[in-house]
């Protein structure tokens, strides 16, 4: 079995703790990107096995500087949009009071900041409206429009809704699939931490932890190990 998350810690995490939950299992040779070719241990009837003890030692790097942006005060924003991710996601963010985005990350989010934080605001006014009872002012179509825009914007941004600056660093999952965010971040010098397997561009990560991003186990042990390491 593998130790308790909380036992696994920089200092003693292993290859063993990483390979129990699968985190070793690339794709198939044909769908590797040519900046994942140094972190293959072997490639096996066409599918790569990335050797982890790069992972190893680039989870806790990664550890490392979320660490030191959090002890600056700066948010850690959490990003992972694929439906069977979103409550994995929202879990592990909450329980670390962080923001994130589960349902899809709206192109400038990050490089038109202001204007999404005019976004944030709207929600934030518009909620406590309705907890004071201030919307019983305007009709009942009135009403429904209005719920209909909280819906709307609290889907959209009511993970994000705690920040008030940019985060000072974002975590995802399979950068691949969360590339807009990834460019944007890189664009602003927003360090990133991305669990990604071999089809994605490594060379476009600022910490990147090659690993298996299509396993509930082995991305459920990421998270837990970050979680684990920012518990306040």
């Amino acid at each position: 079995m593998t130790k308790n998350i909380n036992d696994t810690n920089i200092e003693n995490l292993s290859i063993e703790d990483l390979a129990k939950v699968g985190m070793q299992y690339g794709y198939s040779k044909t769908r590797r990107h040519p900046s994942a070719k140094g972190f293959i241990d072997k490639t096996l009837n066409g599918i790569d096995t990335i050797d982890l003890k790069h992972t190893v030692k680039q989870m806790a790097e990664a550890v490392e500087m979320l660490k030191a942006v959090q002890a600056t005060g700066k948010a850690i924003m959490f990003v992972g949009v694929k439906p069977e991710l979103r409550p994995l996601i929202r879990q592990t963010a909450l329980s670390i009071n962080e923001p994130y985005v589960t349902e899809r990350f709206i192109g400038g989010s990050l490089t038109n900041f202001p204007q999404m934080k005019k976004r944030i605001d709207k929600l934030h006014d518009l909620l406590k409206k309705k907890e004071k009872g201030e919307l019983a002012v305007y009709t009942k179509k009135e009403q429904l429009l209005i719920e209909r825009d909280i819906t709307r914007l609290d889907k959209n941004f009511g993970g994000m809704s705690s920040l008030s600056n940019l985060p000072g660093a974002i975590v995802m999952i399979d950068s691949r699939h969360e590339d807009m965010c990834l460019t944007e971040a890189n664009l602003l010098g927003i360090p990133v931490v991305s669990l990604s397997n071999t089809d994605c561009n490594i060379s476009k990560i600022s910490h990147p932890v090659v690993g298996n991003d299509g396993n509930m186990a082995s991305i459920e042990f990421f998270l837990n190990f970050i979680k684990a390491a920012l518990q306040k």
